[in-house]
């Protein structure tokens, strides 16, 4: 099977050549360990690591780019966005275990024998 990057991606993949660029870069990663991590085969990531050469100043633009928008975070109407989505996730959360906790018999009582220990008296 050949492997091709196509639109920055390893084909047949949602990983992009950025997504190798990262583990590259960092120098202490083999292509063993990068496939592995990633879900790739050796062939894959050895057509990424070509691709990223014979591009390199095309992938190290745009990863700048992508460093720099990372590093000004999301703008605050997403934020906002994602407090209001945490806030609504925990509220289900406490009344999902409200009801676990209430749902066996309707009392808050699991169907499980209650063990009692008591200490030994001396």
């Amino acid at each position: 099977m050949t492997t091709a990057i196509v639109n920055n991606r390893i084909a047949g993949t949602r990983i992009t050549v950025w997504d190798v660029y990262h583990y590259l870069e960092d120098g202490d990663w083999t292509p063993v360990q990068i496939a592995e991590v990633l879900r790739l085969s050796l062939e894959q990531v050895e057509c990424a690591r070509r691709y990223i050469e014979e591009n390199k100043d095309y992938v190290l633009r745009v990863h700048q780019q992508i460093e720099e928008r990372n590093a000004r975070g999301n703008p605050p109407e997403v934020e906002a966005k994602q407090e209001a989505s945490r806030i609504k996730m925990e509220a289900w959360l406490r009344e999902r275990r409200a009801r676990k906790f209430m749902d066996t018999n309707g009392e808050g009582h699991a169907d499980v024998p209650l063990v009692v220990i008591v200490p030994a008296l001396q």
